[in-house]
């Protein structure tokens, strides 16, 4: 039940505050609160255990809360990320290349987007098991 709530709360979240909000604020700003957001989040996950077994109430709703933040923070940072990313890529093609990948500049931008995106889900597949 946790799980599919943090993920309808992300969905919402994603939808429709995020998607507005970022053509206001920009990306990076975006991803900084995405990231504020994951730190809120695990202290209240941190805190947990204290009042798991006294007041058993009110550790239901620090989950809750932290189950928010996380959502928060599903539906911004990558997003954010990938979008900061792809404006600081590029467009012109290395010295050098074949006529074929000249006629088409996207390419570079896409050969950039892939690269950033394959090294992010690298590092969340190789982070837990470093930590």
């Amino acid at each position: 039940m946790l799980i599919g709530f943090i993920g309808i709360i992300s969905a919402l979240l994603q939808g429709g505050y995020v998607r507005r909000a970022m053509s206001k604020t920009g990306e990076a700003v975006m991803a900084r609160r995405g990231v504020s957001s994951c730190a809120v989040g695990l202290v209240l996950l941190a805190i947990l255990p204290i009042f798991a077994t006294s007041r058993v109430g009110l550790a239901v709703r620090l989950l809750q809360g932290a189950a928010v933040c996380l959502a928060f923070t599903s539906a911004t940072v990558v997003n954010a990320l990938t979008a900061h990313a792809s404006l600081q890529c590029d467009e012109t093609l290395e010295e050098g290349k074949g006529e074929k990948e000249n006629a088409h500049p996207e390419l570079a931008k896409g050969r950039a987007l892939g690269r950033f995106r394959s090294s992010g889900q690298l590092g969340r597949a190789i982070g837990p098991l470093l930590g």
